[in-house]
């Protein structure tokens, strides 16, 4: 009985906390060919899932992808609007302070993204570093995951996140 509790109360906590923030800080996102710009034709596809802990000081993300064309060579979010190609904020995986993507054309990343992860954008005015911006941006709707392949080296699966639309929200 004491083991099972010890084990129900982080369970508890964990549950409040997602009442508490309605949500907010839990993102789900599917990632499609057809939300590339322009728009691919392919059988990939990916579902990305993202919690913002520590008082906004840590993104957890898990990104899972299947039937890629090819291996992934780089995952990550980009500072833009909708069906508008945007500059990188901070990787997945391939890039800057992240590992290689996995060598298979299905898999999962799964990591964490801390502020000294963050590229800025500079040029769209976020500094590098700077995670409570993109942070803001992701939960108003203007930022997008995706994955580039060797066949479409500008994207050939990408999502919108948002906070805000409940389609997100799992």
């Amino acid at each position: 009985m004491k083991i099972a509790f010890r084990h129900l109360v982080p369970l508890v906590l964990i549950a409040l906390a997602v009442h508490v923030d309605g949500g907010r800080n839990s993102m789900r996102v599917d990632l499609v060919g057809t939300e590339e710009t322009p728009a691919i034709f392919t059988a990939g596809s990916g579902r990305l899932w993202i919690q913002i802990l520590d008082r906004d000081t840590r993104i957890h993300f898990k990104l899972t992808y299947e039937n890629l064309s090819g291996p992934p060579a780089m995952a990550h979010v980009h500072f833009g609007q909708r069906n508008v190609a945007g500059n990188i904020s901070f990787f997945f995986c391939g890039g800057s302070t992240k590992p290689p993507c996995p060598a298979t054309t299905s898999g999962t990343v799964e990591g964490d993204v801390f502020a000294n992860d963050v590229l800025g954008p500079a040029m769209q005015g976020i500094a590098p570093g700077n995670l409570t911006a993109i942070i803001e941006m992701m939960h108003a709707g203007f930022t997008y995951g995706n994955m580039h392949t060797a066949k479409h080296p500008g994207g050939e699966i990408r999502g919108q996140i948002s906070g805000r639309d409940g389609h997100d929200d799992d």
